[in-house]
């Protein structure tokens, strides 16, 4: 008697989650053929193509809101999504349905051949775009640039956001050698737009034609726009850099700077990852709570150095002591989060669902990471298509 085969079938969500286990991997040659094998979806819009190392996201998000109001159809690639996947693909700012996802991730089971986790969901998004028929994308690079999966976009402007030390292992161990890998996006022919820094200056102009954007004191928000605008004009959106600030008003961008009432307690998440980002993020906290009783739940993915990143926000519970201060570890992020018995304050509560449950007080503010912003946004429900939408 014949013994039937075993077939053993791989759900798309399945799929993409193991490939979790490759690692990350630098390189372009692997987006390429497989958008070659696709039929190259990525050239069916033109880009614009977003780096830097704080601010990266929300000047997307920004630039992407203000082409929606002005009638173009957007297709908005980020990275890391805050509570589910589709967050990364947007059209018009609503995150992309699940099933027309899992469709993308279809076409890619077929012809992967060794393809990471992030370089698939950059695929899936130039498919959906393609699909979708989006007029322009506005494309988040994912780390550094030059090596980036996302570098592969037909861009028709490139722009760097402030630079920071960070992922000094794979970008450099200068500001200067940082700025060179993420200036790297663009190539001779298209126009490369950068924060102002006289620090990058010399150094850039070295290897690039920039058009720097002088940036004055301002926000996170408010850089971002700045930065925002300027590209927009140089790719000739004169009525989207327009509505860059009617943009502002409307703009919900999940966990930066994201305050949010649930019945009578208030909320107020941000994603700061670094010490540049943990610094802007104390300046605009301190003027919320110098009134104010607050509560604290943080937790953090690793750090290069985790007593530069805290700093700033030990000296602010100095100032102005929290009600309670609780130490979490954020799930499912890209490496495993620090340990909470690692961190030199407050107590320990392993999970963010116990740290949700156990924390004191009606104004809790929780930073240290997006993966935590995340798990906290998931647990209070705050995770629909609506929640999650730009505009």
């Amino acid at each position: 008697m014949v013994r039937p085969t075993a077939i053993i079938i791989i759900m798309p969500r399945e799929w993409l989650e193991s490939l979790k286990t490759r690692g990350m991997s630098l390189g372009l040659d692997m987006a390429f053929r497989a958008l070659e094998t696709l039929g190259n979806p990525q050239n069916t819009s033109k880009a614009i193509h977003v780096a830097g190392s704080n601010g990266k996201g929300t000047t997307c998000a920004i630039l992407s809101a203000a082409l929606i109001i002005s009638g173009q159809k957007v297709g908005t690639f980020t990275s890391p999504h805050v509570s589910r996947i589709e967050e990364r693909i947007r059209i018009n700012g609503v995150p992309v349905s699940a099933l027309v996802f899992d469709e993308a991730l279809l076409r890619l089971m077929e012809i992967d051949e060794g393809m990471t986790f992030f370089e698939a969901t950059w695929l899936a998004a130039c498919i959906v775009f393609e699909r979708m028929e989006v007029d322009i994308m506005v494309v988040e690079v994912g780390l550094g640039g030059r090596l980036d999966a996302t570098r592969t976009c037909d861009a028709m402007a490139c722009l760097v956001t402030s630079i920071s030390l960070e992922h000094r292992e794979i970008l450099g161990n200068t500001i200067q050698e940082i700025a060179l890998e993420k200036a790297a996006i663009a190539s001779q022919s298209v126009p490369l737009l950068m924060k102002y820094d006289p620090l990058l200056v010399d150094e850039v102009e070295k290897y690039h034609q920039v058009q720097w954007v002088v940036v004055p004191n301002v926000d996170f928000t408010n850089e971002a726009a700045i930065l925002a605008k300027a590209a927009l004009l140089k790719c000739g959106f004169a009525d989207a850099a327009s509505a860059v600030e009617e943009s502002l008003g409307k703009l919900n961008w999940p966990a930066r700077m994201h305050n949010f009432h649930i019945d009578d307690i208030e909320f107020f998440l941000d994603a700061a990852h670094n010490p540049s980002g943990m610094i802007r993020f104390v300046e605009v906290l301190e003027k919320s709570i110098q009134n104010k009783p607050w509560s604290l739940i943080f937790g953090s993915s690793p750090q290069h150095d985790l007593e530069e990143f805290i700093q700033p926000l030990v000296e602010l519970m100095v100032k102005y002591p929290p009600i309670d201060v609780i130490c979490t570890e954020p799930q499912g992020g890209r490496y495993p989060a620090i340990k909470a018995s690692l961190i030199p304050f407050g107590r320990i509560v392993s999970t963010p669902t116990n740290a949700l449950a156990q924390i004191k007080g009606d104004f809790i503010v929780s930073c240290g990471s997006l993966y935590l912003q995340g798990n906290l946004l998931k647990i209070l429900g705050k995770d629909s298509d609506e929640d999650l939408s730009l505009l």
